[in-house]
């Protein structure tokens, strides 16, 4: 990971207690003043400190282990356009401090920056982003967890996606996607790259409704392991769909079709794919959200893999200040020639206080169960936190 001089700062001053980490955090942040440039340039803080008790830290059902984890996030935001041009730019950085009461070896520094643009004009929509995040992971997937250790990854990412409207009626869009994930110091995980090129062509319906037809094609080279071999892989997934204001309080897209993949050693696979998102604005306090996913993968260890998923959520507005919010995900991940079955769960709840424009406070719980058909991959975890976060 990257290392500077925020390393040996935080190893002399970093608490290892709730409160004092609370307090460090308020005097970094209260030191940081909103900065502008001219009359497009804007530079903010952001920062944020949470405590997160972990009842299993490194998601093993055969080893449970607790601790509490404190993390220090100050960050910066630039800002260029303020919406006053058809080009907008977004930088955005973070710092991680990431502390264990008792398990003092997992502590770690992770760096993440990414930039986000968008581009609009009378036929034109333009979004892009690059971004690198360095990353400390327990698997809790099911996909990359290490027994009694924790994953650590770079992942760079890269994608333009553009829109371009052809006559009142028709549309066009497609665009570029690039994924590149380093797994650091672990031979028996998988890294990969991946390009993703999907071409999607649009037809108004009505003025709230698009219908569309569309194609995607991803390339991923999944490196080699202690107990696999690199190898390439071609993923195709063939599709209709629609998007927009599906009924009247209903806005969102699907696109459902047919998913093949293809692997360098001659394995081919089909199935029904899926890629779907959905608003329902129930009340004007309540808003729920459904996300559904079918799709060819690739697990920690480079196996091959079916994810079908589904994510429901909900958000409630109390007032002007309080606002809570609940969850529940389910993964089916099937691993292709090992017979093995990952049914992974996720539930949670959380209500967060927003007093003005600065500060934000969230707190929650969250469940998370692996019920796994393989030795040994099953387990349970429980995580409560607290959170503040600032954007001056």
């Amino acid at each position: 990971m990257h290392r500077h001089f925020l390393y040996m700062y935080s190893k002399q001053l970093l608490p290892f207690k709730a409160v004092v980490s609370f307090v460090s955090f308020s005097v970094i942040v209260q030191a940081a003043p909103l900065v502008s440039i001219g009359d497009n340039v804007d530079i903010f803080f952001n920062g944020s400190s949470s405590v997160q008790w972990q009842s299993n830290v490194f998601y093993d059902e055969a080893d449970e282990q607790d601790d509490i984890r404190f993390t220090v996030s100050p960050g910066f935001e630039v800002n260029v356009g303020r919406g006053q041009s058809n080009l907008d730019l977004r930088i955005i950085t973070r710092y991680d401090i990431i502390r264990y009461d008792e398990l003092s070896d997992l502590d770690n520094e992770l760096f993440h920056i990414k930039a986000i643009s968008s581009y609009r004009s009378s036929r034109w929509d333009v979004d892009g982003l690059v971004s690198l995040d360095e990353n400390q992971s327990s698997g809790r997937d099911g996909n990359s967890n290490v027994k009694g250790q924790l994953t650590e990854s770079e992942t760079i990412r890269a994608n333009l996606n553009g829109e371009y409207r052809l006559s009142p009626k028709f549309s066009v869009g497609s665009g570029v996607s690039y994924t590149d994930k380093q797994y650091l110091d672990r031979e028996n995980l998988a890294d990969r790259e991946s390009f993703m090129i999907p071409v999607d062509i649009f037809y108004e319906l009505t003025p709230k409704v698009d219908l569309s037809v569309g194609y995607k094609h991803t390339t991923t080279e999944i490196g080699e392991t202690l107990s696999k071999s690199s190898y390439d892989q071609e993923r195709h997934f063939f599709n209709i769909g629609a998007r927009g204001n599906l009924l009247p309080k209903l806005t969102g897209f699907f696109k459902v079709g047919y998913t093949s993949v293809d692997s360098r050693n001659g394995d081919s696979r089909g199935t029904m794919g899926l890629d779907a998102n959905f608003t329902y604005a129930a009340t004007p306090k309540l808003t729920t959200t459904l996300a559904l996913n079918r799709r060819f993968g690739v697990g920690g260890e480079g196996q091959q893999t079916t994810n079908t998923r589904a994510n429901l959520s909900a958000n409630y507005s109390i007032n002007s200040n309080y606002s809570a919010s609940a969850n529940f995900a389910y993964t089916l991940r099937e691993y292709e020639t090992l017979g093995r079955e990952d049914n992974v769960y996720s539930t949670g709840v959380r209500l967060s206080y927003v007093p003005n424009r600065y500060w934000s406070f969230s707190t929650g719980y969250n469940y998370f169960e692996n019920d796994s058909n393989s030795p040994n991959q099953g387990y349970e975890a429980h995580m409560v936190d607290l959170s503040a976060s600032l954007r001056y």
